[in-house]
Protein backbone atom coordinates (compact mmCIF):
# COMPACT_ATOMS: atom_id res chain seq x y z
CA UNK A 1 0.00 0.00 0.00
CA UNK A 2 1.22 3.75 -0.96
CA UNK A 3 0.70 6.98 0.39
CA UNK A 4 1.24 8.93 -3.04
CA UNK A 5 2.75 12.38 -1.47
CA UNK A 6 2.27 14.35 -4.22
CA UNK A 7 -1.54 13.90 -4.18
CA UNK A 8 -3.50 13.46 -1.15
CA UNK A 9 -4.43 9.99 -2.11
CA UNK A 10 -3.96 6.38 -0.59
CA UNK A 11 -3.80 3.69 -3.27
CA UNK A 12 -4.02 0.23 -2.27
CA UNK A 13 -2.12 -2.48 -5.09
CA UNK A 14 -2.89 -6.12 -3.63
CA UNK A 15 -2.80 -8.44 -6.12
CA UNK A 16 -4.78 -11.64 -7.10
CA UNK A 17 -6.66 -12.87 -9.49
CA UNK A 18 -10.57 -12.70 -10.85
CA UNK A 19 -13.30 -14.53 -11.43
CA UNK A 20 -14.80 -15.15 -14.66
CA UNK A 21 -18.17 -13.50 -13.15
CA UNK A 22 -16.40 -10.22 -11.96
CA UNK A 23 -15.03 -7.18 -13.81
CA UNK A 24 -11.45 -6.64 -13.46
CA UNK A 25 -12.13 -3.41 -11.58
CA UNK A 26 -14.64 -5.65 -9.20
CA UNK A 27 -11.51 -8.03 -8.45
CA UNK A 28 -9.74 -5.54 -7.57
CA UNK A 29 -11.72 -3.72 -4.85
CA UNK A 30 -12.43 -7.48 -3.57
CA UNK A 31 -8.71 -8.48 -3.38
CA UNK A 32 -8.45 -5.10 -1.10
CA UNK A 33 -10.66 -5.67 0.72
CA UNK A 34 -9.62 -9.19 1.46
CA UNK A 35 -5.92 -8.52 1.51
CA UNK A 36 -5.56 -5.15 3.25
CA UNK A 37 -9.03 -4.83 4.40
CA UNK A 38 -9.56 -1.37 2.82
CA UNK A 39 -13.04 -0.27 0.75
CA UNK A 40 -13.07 2.77 -1.65
CA UNK A 41 -13.31 3.68 -5.18
CA UNK A 42 -11.51 1.58 -8.35
CA UNK A 43 -9.86 3.87 -10.50
CA UNK A 44 -9.73 2.46 -14.16
CA UNK A 45 -5.66 2.56 -15.82
CA UNK A 46 -5.70 2.14 -19.12
CA UNK A 47 -1.96 0.34 -19.04
CA UNK A 48 -0.95 -3.83 -19.13
CA UNK A 49 2.37 -4.58 -17.82
CA UNK A 50 3.86 -8.06 -18.60
CA UNK A 51 6.20 -9.62 -16.89
CA UNK A 52 7.84 -13.54 -16.75
CA UNK A 53 7.06 -16.10 -14.26
CA UNK A 54 9.86 -16.68 -11.70
CA UNK A 55 8.83 -20.43 -11.90
CA UNK A 56 8.01 -21.24 -15.26
CA UNK A 57 8.31 -20.27 -19.06
CA UNK A 58 5.36 -17.84 -19.13
CA UNK A 59 4.44 -14.53 -19.57
CA UNK A 60 2.06 -12.96 -17.25
CA UNK A 61 0.08 -9.59 -17.64
CA UNK A 62 -1.01 -7.43 -14.92
CA UNK A 63 -3.02 -4.46 -14.53
CA UNK A 64 -3.11 -1.53 -11.84
CA UNK A 65 -6.26 -0.21 -10.83
CA UNK A 66 -5.76 2.72 -7.92
CA UNK A 67 -8.36 2.71 -5.02
CA UNK A 68 -9.14 5.83 -3.83
CA UNK A 69 -9.66 4.78 -0.07
CA UNK A 70 -12.58 5.56 1.76
CA UNK A 71 -12.60 3.42 4.40
CA UNK A 72 -10.20 1.06 6.86
CA UNK A 73 -11.44 -1.99 8.31
CA UNK A 74 -10.37 -3.47 11.30
CA UNK A 75 -11.10 -7.04 10.52
CA UNK A 76 -10.56 -8.36 7.42
CA UNK A 77 -10.29 -11.93 5.59
CA UNK A 78 -6.42 -12.32 5.35
CA UNK A 79 -5.51 -9.64 8.87
CA UNK A 80 -3.40 -12.94 10.12
CA UNK A 81 -1.78 -13.09 7.10
CA UNK A 82 -1.43 -9.58 5.06
CA UNK A 83 -0.32 -6.25 7.64
CA UNK A 84 -1.62 -2.58 6.25
CA UNK A 85 1.33 -0.90 5.92
CA UNK A 86 1.05 2.48 4.82
CA UNK A 87 4.31 4.18 2.91
CA UNK A 88 5.50 6.89 1.03
CA UNK A 89 6.19 6.60 -2.70
CA UNK A 90 9.68 6.43 -2.42
CA UNK A 91 9.76 3.85 0.53
CA UNK A 92 7.37 1.48 -1.86
CA UNK A 93 9.87 1.51 -5.13
CA UNK A 94 12.93 0.49 -2.91
CA UNK A 95 10.52 -2.42 -1.47
CA UNK A 96 9.23 -3.33 -4.92
CA UNK A 97 11.26 -6.11 -6.36
CA UNK A 98 10.20 -5.69 -10.08
CA UNK A 99 10.82 -2.63 -12.54
CA UNK A 100 7.20 -3.19 -14.29
CA UNK A 101 5.12 -1.96 -10.37
CA UNK A 102 7.77 0.43 -9.86
CA UNK A 103 6.85 1.93 -13.94
CA UNK A 104 3.18 1.44 -13.10
CA UNK A 105 3.62 3.30 -9.91
CA UNK A 106 5.40 6.46 -11.87
CA UNK A 107 2.80 6.34 -14.05
CA UNK A 108 0.07 6.36 -11.53
CA UNK A 109 1.83 9.92 -9.63
CA UNK A 110 2.45 11.09 -13.25
CA UNK A 111 -1.33 10.68 -13.65
CA UNK A 112 -2.42 12.12 -10.13
CA UNK A 113 0.28 15.51 -10.48
CA UNK A 114 -1.84 15.83 -14.36
CA UNK A 115 -5.09 15.53 -12.21
CA UNK A 116 -3.77 18.03 -9.57
CA UNK A 117 -2.57 20.86 -11.69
Amino acid sequence: MTKVDIYPVYVVWPQGGWQSDESMELAALRETIEEAGVVGYVEKMDNKWCYKSKCQPTIHEAYMFPLLVSKELDNWTKINTRKRRWMTVAEAKEIWPYAWMKEALDELVNRQTELAA
